[in-house]
């Protein structure tokens, strides 16, 4: 398939999220034929926000997080990457499992696509970029990030040996997977690193991000971003990496797991159970090498040893544990580039957006020293 061509002039990332909306249900059935709608969580009372470690006398604080009975949600995760290594691990190894939540993991093309469902009530949670969670509540969104995934951009901007400085690439054709991603959103961020704008390239949706090196390979474009594993890969490759996000750019968010509003007042006890669980995810990702790295080639659809090896070392830095959220310094820098796309974003709150209590209740608790 060619590239689609989208021009920031025409074609905002608010615009995207509005009609992603319309395809969800259709987007999502393709994506997991047969899948249930998310069900309900049980009535169950509420317990109060301290019982988490008082539950019984003598409980540790990982059996205290455990829900009473097993709950089920339908989670996505967005992107081949190893950036979501501990959703798979989480799902995969069981640490949601282990503590009574039924998760189904399902694929979801990109977090506008996510988001779309979410909206639509076809998923309960999963891995959503941060820029498009502000423009996603200023929209009427139903969702926050209760847990930080990544909290700087795990991307590298990958370009043909030709260009050798960042202002090479102006007026070039550069790779994304959609407007609204969090590919999208690094490519804003290493542009603006440079003094530059989105109108000074040409942005092609390409999909997914292994599309984005398949596109460099084939001469269709001429800079795009891309994580681990792909940017190990396009270093083998033969093309330039212009600049490490990761490891050289600014302290800036990329993506956190975000649920359903309905679940965090409703039923806090699950949105818990889904914090810490991911959190275990994480936890078992750094101490097992070679079950994560196995978990890796599974989501990756990968067989390169040696790539796999990499993407494990890069994500065993990269993924927080404690996956505390970013600061507030960092998501006001987040919501004011929004804002540039979206002026409605200036009317939303980071509380409107983050959730921080989930978090910090296991600090409190203790359970991230049990893992």
């Amino acid at each position: 398939m060619s590239p689609r061509e989208v021009s920031g002039r025409r074609l905002s990332r608010r615009a995207v999220l509005r009609g992603a909306v319309v395809v969800a249900a259709g987007a999502l059935g393709a994506a997991c034929q047969g899948s249930r709608a998310p069900t309900p969580a049980p009535a169950a009372p509420a317990a109060p926000a301290a019982t988490a470690a008082t539950t019984a006398a003598g409980a540790t604080p990982r059996a205290a997080v455990a829900l009473g009975r097993p709950e089920k949600i339908k989670v996505a995760w967005t992107a081949v990457t190893g950036a979501q290594s501990g959703v798979y691990v989480a799902h995969d190894m069981g640490t949601w499992r282990d503590l009574n939540l039924d998760v189904e993991l399902v694929r979801m093309g990109s977090s506008s696509q996510m988001a779309a469902a979410l909206r639509a009530g076809e998923l309960d949670g999963g891995v959503l970029d941060w820029t498009l969670a502000f423009q996603f509540q200023a929209q009427g969104g139903n969702a926050r990030e209760v847990s930080a995934i990544t909290n700087r951009q795990p991307f590298s901007v990958m370009a043909q040996p030709s260009i050798t400085q960042p202002q090479d690439v102006v007026g070039k054709r550069w790779g994304i997977t959609r407007l609204g991603s969090a590919v999208h959103t690094a490519s804003l961020v290493a542009l603006d690193q440079w003094g530059l704008r989105g109108d000074d390239v040409q942005f092609l949706a390409l999909q997914e991000v292994p599309a984005i090196l398949a596109a460099l390979q084939a001469g269709q474009i001429d800079v795009g971003v891309v994580s681990p594993p792909t940017n190990i890969r396009a270093v083998q490759a033969g093309f330039r990496e212009l600049l490490d996000l990761a490891e050289d750019g600014p302290e800036y968010p990329s993506v956190g797991l975000a649920i359903i509003d309905r679940h965090i007042t409703e039923n806090p006890a699950l949105v818990r159970a889904y914090v810490a669980g991911y959190a275990a995810g994480v936890a078992r990702f750094r101490k097992d090498r070679d079950g994560s790295i196995e978990v890796l080639r599974k989501y990756l659809q990968l067989d390169d040893q040696s790539v796999l090896d990499e993407t494990y070392a890069r994500f065993t830095r990269y993924l927080g544990l404690p996956p505390v959220l970013p600061p507030a310094a960092s998501l006001e820098r987040v919501k004011e580039d929004a804002i540039k796309s979206d002026p409605s974003v200036a009317n939303v709150a980071v509380t409107d957006v983050a959730e921080p209590r989930f978090v910090q209740e296991l600090i409190d608790d203790g359970y991230f020293e049990t893992l």
